[in-house]
């Protein structure tokens, strides 16, 4: 039996790992899939994290920019640039949702 037995180890040397070691690879080759989705995952919502704080300070630069520019502005251009300010971001778009619900087209 001993023959059959080294002649088995012989033939498992050339072919590869035993069934306990290709079952020990397997496991790792799924926990390994595992983390990696798990890191994809992670670095996705850093992405997004990003994303958001990108545009978070873009509009928080603008606001500075809008604040340092009225700073230096008169009281009456300071009125104006609200006005227009007001305009461009309440009442244009109401106008616009109206002539679209009413069918009208810009042009």
């Amino acid at each position: 039996m001993s023959s059959g037995d080294d002649e088995l180890e012989r033939l498992r040397a050339l072919v590869g790992p035993s069934e306990a070691g290709y079952r020990q690879l397997s496991a790792d080759l799924d926990a390994a899939v595992a983390q990696a989705r798990s890191a994809e995952l992670a670095a996705g919502e850093l992405r997004g994290r990003l994303a958001e704080m990108s545009v978070q300070l873009a509009r928080a630069r603008q606001d500075q920019d809008t604040i340092q520019r009225r700073r230096e502005m008169s009281a009456g251009a300071h009125l104006a640039d609200l006005c227009r300010e007001y305009w461009h971001e309440v009442i244009r778009p109401a106008l616009a949702r109206l002539a679209r619900r009413a069918g009208l087209r810009r042009g």
